[in-house]
This record gives structure tokens, C-alpha cells and sequence, in this order.
């Protein structure tokens, strides 16, 4: 707040404490010194004048002295006035300037000229620079016009009035002192300024460093809880998956189907989570792979028909036929998590009715084709004034949304930001009471064959008899569930608790492949493979080597193959995607090195 300043006040110092920046206060210092000389030279000038009797000198001096105490007393009484004031001041040297050129001493001397070079100086230094440029060229343009009129013929009749001596050569060492005093206090303001940036500036850095520490230890700290809690929930989903293929009683597969659902809705949860933190620091990419869109869309409904079916609503996907078959480039991790979040909260805020997913091609092209994603439901609806607000991180339509059904509202967020990364928007139409869609448009990249199947169905037979397998991993559940795993695909595979005893053991046997966890006590999973990758025979320096987390560390690709991994599975892994993974290794048992 600016502290107020009597009408009365004549010190230089309370003013000053109204200001806080370097430069003003700097302006008002020079402005203050100008005044104050130019008080002192008046006072010398008008005795020395009278008693030389040059009364145009004297009227002269005596006017400026009145006129510069009357600013000086307005510059002390409000820093307002700064500006007016400085105009007054330039405005008075002007006058000195064109008086003393063609009125008082008709050339140009010492002090004339000092006069101009401080009429610059704080033209520059007190105005900016449109004023400054004005000014200059005033206090200059006396000097041209008598350059061009020497002869002096606008003025014959006027006889010269040169202060006396001892006073003009008093007010030419005053103006000297002014001149230095204000080079002074300006470089003085500016080494204050370039001392404080430069404070600013390293404090700016540490601010900086701090920032980037704090994230990395967020990213560490991310990973970390991301293996803590992915790989209890990867025993916890591996042996319902293995439970339900058993033969249980009704009761019994319904509460093993209860069991894995919550731990996949735990699953989806943390992946929220961490997927939020990645899409916050910008580490997330789209991959680009050839997929089936209507397939793809057949996979994610298929989980979403289970979760309607438990509520008794209606699950309808309507597929335009001209994208059935379509091979697409895209992503299908991120189109399956828009479609899976949009859908389960259709779901979620619908007690009757329907919810339905649709894709029409909006426009068919050579190489690409635009599809239109819709998700409607019957359900709650929104209110239009919260509409906006439900995109946003942390935020759900009311209180009572949370409270009734759940949710951390990170989704539709989450949604919002990839479809970011597909340059493409999210669009809500709802009506409260009558239900809501969503639709989003994204152009695809098209390919004319069509998808490759990868889907395994109930008639393959899993079998990886021949293959010699080694898992890194200090998890005893883990260990225990993937030896029933295994079991099951004809395998027996051999274990290591942590990564200097799976050096140890593919010294002294051979392996086909290494399944190694990232996260184990004495060596850890990358320093385990760089070790393998230098031992000195190619063929146990060769094993291929898939990584096994539940990190969600944001460069874990660049990781994963800097360490000379070839692969990496996700905990709680698929076990179709596992069983994929291995099996190319029984297919091509010479591709070791391959990715």
C-alpha cells in the first residue's frame, strides 16, 4: 500500500519509502538533485546579476527560482507528480536554452550546452523515449537555427546579457556536478537492478532444480507404490484366472467372477492414477500398430457386457459396416481406456435402460478414414452448468455423485487428455433425468488388408513342453502362481529370488529365456541383464530376456532396452500375452536377440 505523504513534508527520505522499485526510486533521486541545483545556481545567479545590473538576468533567475521551489515542494508532497514535473523541468531548461541563444548571450557556450546534454539525459533517463527523441531535437534545434543564421539577422536589435563573473563559471561547475550526480544515481539504480535479477535468477534455478527433484522423486515414488500394488493384485487376478478355469459350483465361479472383477476395477484404478501423473509430465506416446477397429471395439465390449449384465441394463455396440474389418494405425491400448472409461461410466450412472457404443465412418479417404465414437446412455444425466466442470481432474457433477456411486473422477479427465494426443476433442449432450452421449471423432490412418488375428480361443492347446525357462523373481505368491501357471502350459520352470543368483544359474545351465523382474534385492533386474549381456559366451549372453513390472515409470521402453531387454510385460500380466510372448521363442528359437 502507498504510505501517505503530508503537503508539508520536505524530506527526500519519506518519500522515497513510498517506492519500492530501483529505477523510480533512482528517477526521483535525480529529479530531486536537478531541483535542488538548480535552486542553488537561481540563488547564485540573481545577486551576482543585480549587482551587475542586468535586470533581464535577474527577472530571468528570479522566475525560476519561484517556479523550481513550487515543483520541488510538489515532488515531496506526492511522487505522483513525477511525470508533470519532469515536463516542467525540461519545458524550463528549453526556455534557458532559447533565451540564452537568442536572447541573452547569442552563441553557444559552455553552459548552453550542458543544458542540452541534461535535457537528454533525463529525457531519457525520466521519460520514455517518444518524449525523449521530442525533446532532444528541441533543445538541439536552437543550435541549427543559429548555425543557418549566423549573421544573426532574426534578432539585430538585441544586445547580449551574459551572466558575470564569478557566477557563470559557478553555475558551469554545478552543472557538471548535476550532470555526474545523475550518471550517478541512475548507474547506480541499474547495477541495484541487474544485482537483483541476477538474485532472482539463481534463486529462479534452485526453484527449478528443486522442481525437477521433486519430480523425480514423484516418478520414483510412483514406481515404487505402481510395483507395490501391481504385484499382489498380479497374484490376485492370475489365480482367479486360473480358479475359473476349474469346475466350481454356481456360487462358487459367481464369487470367483466377483474376485477378479474388483481386482480389475482395482487394476483400472491405479492405472488411472498413474496415467494421470504421465499425461501431467507429458511422457506419454501413442503407438502406432496396424489393429482392427471392430474387432478391437468387440474385445472392450465384451468385459463392459459382463459389468451391464450385473446390473440388468441393456449393453448395445453398433459398428457402421463400412469399418468392420478396417484396418487402422493407431494406439489400441489408449482407444480400448477412452472407450473403456466412457462406457463404464455410462454403466455405472445407469440403474435402467440402456448404454450403448456406436462408430460410424464419417468420411472414407484413400489412406485414412474418420470415425465418429458414441457412448449413450439412459442414465442420471448432467445438469448443463456442470458439464464443463466434470472434464476436470478430481471433479464429479455433485457431492452426492461420489458418495452414491463412487469414482476418484479422474476418468473423463484422463479421457480428455488423450484424446488430446489423437488431436481430438470430447463432446457432451445430456439431458438430467433422461440420460447423456458422448462422442468424440477421430481420422485413422487405414490400411487396405485386413486385421491379423491374434485372439486365442478355448481349442488352442497351451503347451510349452521344450521350452527352458528362468524367472527372476523375489515374490514368493508370484513364484507360487506362476509355477501353477506354468503347470498348466506343460512347463516346469526353474527359479531365482533376486538377480545375482539368475546370473549364477544361466553360468552353470541353459536357458531359452529369462523372465526377469525389474524390482529384486541384490542386484536388481536391469544391473542382472547388463551382467548376462557381458558375459563372454554369445549364446548365454544372447538369452532373450523379457521384463517382468508392475513400474510405471514414464520412460520404461527406453529403460527396458538401454538394460538389453528385449520385451517387457506389464504386472498383473494377461496370460494370453504371456503365454504369446513365449511361444514365439518355441517358433523362432534362433531369433534371441530379436524384439
Amino acid at each position: 500500500m502507498e504510505q501517505a505523504i503530508s503537503f508539508f513534508n520536505w524530506s527526500l527520505k519519506k518519500l522515497l519509502l513510498t517506492e519500492c522499485d530501483a529505477f523510480n526510486k533512482a528517477r526521483i533521486k535525480i529529479l530531486y538533485t536537478i531541483l535542488v541545483f538548480s535552486i542553488l545556481k537561481t540563488c547564485i545567479a540573481i545577486p551576482i546579476a543585480l549587482q551587475n545590473q542586468q535586470s533581464f538576468n535577474t527577472r530571468r533567475s528570479t522566475i525560476l527560482f519561484i517556479i523550481i521551489l513550487i515543483i520541488l515542494k510538489l515532488l515531496l508532497a506526492k511522487r505522483m507528480h513525477i511525470k508533470i514535473i519532469t515536463h516542467i523541468m525540461i519545458w524550463l531548461g528549453l526556455f534557458l536554452i532559447w533565451s540564452n541563444i537568442f536572447v541573452s548571450i547569442q552563441f553557444v557556450n559552455v553552459a548552453t550546452v550542458q543544458f542540452i546534454f541534461m535535457i537528454v539525459l533525463t529525457s531519457f533517463y525520466l521519460l520514455n523515449r517518444k518524449f525523449a527523441i521530442i525533446y532532444s531535437f528541441g533543445s538541439i534545434l536552437p543550435i541549427i537555427l543559429l548555425s543557418v543564421f549566423s549573421n544573426r539577422i532574426l534578432f539585430p536589435d538585441i544586445v547580449s546579457h551574459r551572466l558575470a563573473s564569478p557566477g557563470y563559471e559557478i553555475i558551469v561547475v554545478l552543472n557538471f556536478i548535476t550532470i555526474i550526480i545523475t550518471h550517478y544515481l541512475f548507474q547506480q539504480a541499474f547495477s541495484a537492478t541487474i544485482t537483483e535479477k541476477e538474485g532472482l535468477n539463481s534463486q529462479l534455478h534452485m526453484a527449478v532444480k528443486e522442481a525437477n527433484q521433486a519430480t523425480e522423486s514423484k516418478s520414483d515414488f510412483l514406481s515404487t507404490m505402481s510395483h507395490e500394488l501391481r504385484t499382489p493384485l498380479n497374484s490376485v487376478i492370475g489365480i482367479s484366472e486360473l480358479l475359473l478355469n476349474d469346475s466350481y459350483s454356481k456360487d462358487q465361479e459367481e464369487n470367483l467372477r466377483i474376485l477378479r472383477f474388483s481386482a480389475l476395477s482395482l487394476h483400472s484404478l491405479i492405472n488411472d492414477i498413474l496415467d494421470y501423473n504421465k499425461l501431467g509430465s507429458e511422457k506419454l506416446n501413442l503407438e502406432n500398430i496396424p489393429v482392427d477397429i471392430s474387432e478391437l471395439m468387440n474385445d472392450v465390449s465384451s468385459g463392459l457386457k459382463f459389468q451391464a449384465k450385473q446390473k440388468n441394463i441393456k449393453f448395445i455396440l453398433d459398428i457402421d459396416e463400412a469399418i468392420v474389418n478396417q484396418l487402422v494405425i493407431t494406439d489400441p491400448t489408449r482407444i480400448t481406456q477412452i472407450v473403456y472409461n466412457l462406457t463404464g461410466n455410462a454403466i455405472k450412472f445407469t440403474e435402467h435402460g440402456h448404454v450403448s457404443v456406436s462408430l460410424k465412418a464419417l468420411c472414407l479417404h484413400t489412406n485414412a478414414i474418420d470415425i465418429r465414437f458414441s457412448i449413450a446412455d439412459t442414465g442420471i444425466g448432467i445438469s448443463e452448468d456442470k458439464q464443463a466442470a466434470i472434464f476436470e481432474p478430481f471433479t464429479q457433477a455433485s457431492s452426492s455423485t461420489t458418495r452414491n456411486f463412487g469414482g476418484t473422477g479422474l476418468g473423463l479427465a484422463i479421457v480428455k487428455r488423450l484424446l488430446a494426443l489423437f488431436e481430438s476433442n470430447i463432446y457432451l449432450k445430456s439431458v438430467p433425468g433422461k440420460g447423456s452421449t458422448f462422442f468424440f471423432d477421430i481420422s485413422f490412418k487405414s490400411e487396405s488388408k485386413p486385421a491379423p488375428t491374434h485372439a486365442v480361443d478355448s481349442e488352442i492347446i497351451y503347451d510349452l513342453t521344450n521350452l527352458q525357462i528362468l524367472i527372476a523373481e523375489d515374490n514368493p505368491v508370484n513364484r507360487l502362481l506362476m509355477t501353477k501357471v506354468f503347470a498348466k502350459w506343460n512347463n516346469k520352470p526353474e527359479f531365482a529370488t533376486n538377480g545375482q543368483e539368475a546370473i549364477e544359474k544361466i553360468m552353470l545351465n541353459h536357458y531359452d529365456i529369462i523372465l526377469m523382474d525389474l524390482h529384486m534385492p541384490v542386484l536388481n533386474g536391469y544391473e542382472a541383464t547388463s551382467a548376462i549381456r557381458s558375459l563372454p559366451d554369445p549364446v548365454k549372453s544372447g538369452v532373450r530376456i523379457i521384463a517382468l513390472t508392475a513400474s510405471a515409470s514414464a520412460n520404461l521402453d527406453e529403460k527396458i532396452k538401454g538394460a538389453g531387454m528385449n520385451d517387457y510385460v506389464l504386472k498383473p500380466f494377461k496370460l494370453n500375452e504371456l503365454y504369446h510372448k513365449l511361444k514365439k521363442v518355441t517358433i523362432s528359437p534362433d531369433s534371441n536377440l530379436s524384439a
